[in-house]
């Protein structure tokens, strides 16, 4: 009776509360004009504990099978054992559940009614709509997948593409800091700073560390948790249900969320994200002085891109020596480099996209529509 009641009461709370959809979804692997969708919870003590990647297809004999090694292909994070089709053994990051339990598989028609058992990943045909789930340990075998937080892909950035590091030391670690999507561009407003320093050192003196370095970045905290941060425009403030959510990984596929300051010690390649929001913190630019702010995007005088919208190329025409090209994805993420006036954009689809030009001087973003 007492397992009926946990389950009655987590079908209600995933009705009222989750509402996890395709739109959710960040990381999508493989092309074509049919959708399935992966889930993978890994019941452990670890936040989050559930993942969800999207598969485009076009064939018409796939089975699960198939798209979880797309997936596994695209995400090196990720082993996965599937002897004759029976899915043995699933890793992910910190997430690694012994073999000693078993996988047990789920389908169904969205995010919270995956509640059909199924006969597994190679004995399930994919078909268009599908959403597929996994949960681990028998004694969750009558409860599906938990809701849960969209996949990143651990190669969107790395600190190989930090240009400025603060500090000294034999130790590196990135510091994200996202403020979430509230603009009316649907811009993703994640940034990061690159640090050095010898040993470890905490969250906190992370952050002086910045703050010591950068005029255009303050933060205080009480109580072992962030108060309010500002970076050139960009602010948060705690306030009501508005609060900086404070994460640890090694990179953004890993974020592992955290209660208060005093739970983070950064040691070599550890990354400290902090979001005000939602959402772990997401694809981030190199912060600077002019990083996406307002001022940065007004400043366009000695630059004009074009055509603009675009279906082809761009055409970046200054009198100032071009460092560096990036272009992002209206969500933040990274597209592509360059280091020419003159850039190919037939492979990016169609929408809105942020063109970052770095110069001797700073860094200008200028909005590109791609037809």
């Amino acid at each position: 009776m007492r397992k009926i009641y946990f389950f009655f009461l987590l079908l209600c709370t995933q009705l009222f509360f989750a509402q996890f959809t395709e739109n959710d979804i960040k990381f999508w692997v493989g092309t074509g004009s049919k959708k399935a969708y992966f889930i993978a919870d890994f019941n452990d003590n670890n936040t989050p504990r559930s993942y969800a990647w999207g598969y485009r297809f076009d064939g018409d004999n796939l089975m699960v099978e198939d798209m979880i090694n797309a997936i596994m292909a695209a995400e090196p994070k990720i082993e996965a054992d599937i002897p004759s089709g029976f899915l043995y053994s699933f890793k992910y990051n910190h997430h690694t559940p012994s073999t000693d339990d078993y996988w047990i598989t789920w389908t169904g028609s969205n995010a919270e009614n995956l509640s059909n058992q199924n006969n597994g990943v190679g004995y399930t045909a994919l078909t268009d709509g599908l959403w597929f789930g996994i949960t681990y340990g028998l004694d969750f075998s009558d409860t599906p997948p938990s809701t849960p937080v969209p996949a990143y892909s651990s190669e969107w950035y790395t600190s190989s593409q930090i240009t400025n590091w603060m500090g000294t030391g034999n130790n590196k670690s990135l510091v994200v800091v996202d403020f979430g999507t509230h603009n009316s561009n649907n811009n993703a407003n994640s940034f990061v700073f690159g640090i050095k320093y010898n040993g470890s050192i905490t969250a906190e003196q992370a952050l002086q560390l910045i703050q010591s370095q950068a005029s255009y970045f303050n933060f205080t905290s009480s109580n072992n948790q962030i108060s309010n941060l500002s970076l050139n425009t960009f602010s948060g403030n705690n306030s009501g249900t508005e609060s900086w959510k404070l994460y640890t990984g090694k990179d953004l596929s890993s974020w592992q969320k955290k209660a208060d300051l005093s739970q983070i010690q950064l040691s070599n390649n550890t990354w400290l994200g902090l979001s005000f929001g939602d959402r772990s913190p997401f694809t981030p630019t190199e912060a600077s002085n002019t990083t996406l702010s307002v001022a940065s995007v007004n400043k366009k005088a000695s630059f004009h891109i074009f055509p603009n919208p675009t279906s082809d190329f761009i055409q970046i025409d200054t009198p100032e020596n071009i460092k560096e090209v990036n272009i992002y994805s209206s969500l933040g993420q990274k597209v592509m480099t360059s280091q020419t006036t003159k850039i190919n954009v037939k492979s990016l689809n169609a929408g809105i996209y942020w063109v970052e030009i770095k110069t001797k001087n700073g860094a200008t973003v200028h909005k590109v529509v791609k037809k």
